[in-house]
C-alpha cells in the first residue's frame, strides 16, 4: 500500500491511497475520512493536468526545489533556528507555543515573506512551526529577503 500526499504538489485537498482491492475497499467501507470524497472534483483534475505537464517536461524542477529546502533550512539554522534537513519541499522552523507562531509568521510578512504556519492538533503543543516552502526558482535576492525575514524571527523569544 502506498499513501500519497497531493495536496502541496497538485492543489487538491487531501491524498490518495495505492493498494490492491480488498485494502481498499476496507477503507473505503470502514474509514470515514475516506467516504467523505471518493473522487476528485474535475476543476482540480484539470487544473493538475498542467502541473503535471510541467513536471514530465522538466523533470528536474523537484530536484531543484529540495536543493532550496536544503537552502532554506540552512538559513534558518545560521538565524538560530530550529529545523532539521528536509525531506521535500517543506522546511518546518519550530516556534513553540501556537500564539508565537502567528506572531513570528506575521513577523515574517512584516518582510515580505509569506509563510504556513502549523499549530496544534496537527502537531504537538509547544511544537508549532512555520512552514517555509521551497521553490525550484529561489534566486539569491529571495534568499537574502528570508535570511532577513528569519532573522527577526530569531529575535521573537519563544514562549514554554
Amino acid at each position: 500500500m502506498r499513501t500519497v500526499t497531493l495536496s502541496p504538489s497538485l492543489s487538491f485537498p487531501a491524498g490518495t491511497v495505492r493498494a490492491t482491492p480488498e485494502v481498499t475497499s476496507t477503507l473505503i467501507d470502514s474509514a470515514r475520512s475516506f467516504t467523505s470524497d471518493t473522487a476528485p472534483a474535475q476543476a482540480r483534475v484539470s487544473a493538475a493536468c498542467p502541473v503535471v505537464d510541467i513536471l514530465l517536461s522538466q523533470p528536474e524542477l523537484p530536484v531543484r526545489a529540495r536543493v532550496q529546502a536544503g537552502e532554506l533550512a540552512a538559513v534558518a539554522r545560521e538565524s538560530g533556528l530550529d529545523t532539521g534537513v528536509p525531506a521535500g519541499a517543506v522546511v518546518p522552523v519550530v516556534r513553540g507555543a501556537p500564539e508565537t507562531a502567528l506572531g513570528v509568521a506575521a513577523t515574517c510578512a512584516e518582510h515580505g515573506v509569506r509563510v504556513g504556519c502549523l499549530r496544534p492538533p496537527p502537531v504537538p503543543t509547544r511544537h508549532s512551526c512555520l512552514w517555509l516552502t521551497a521553490r525550484a526558482n529561489l534566486s539569491s535576492d529571495d534568499l537574502a529577503v528570508i535570511r532577513h525575514a528569519l532573522t527577526a524571527v530569531a529575535e521573537v523569544k519563544v514562549r514554554a
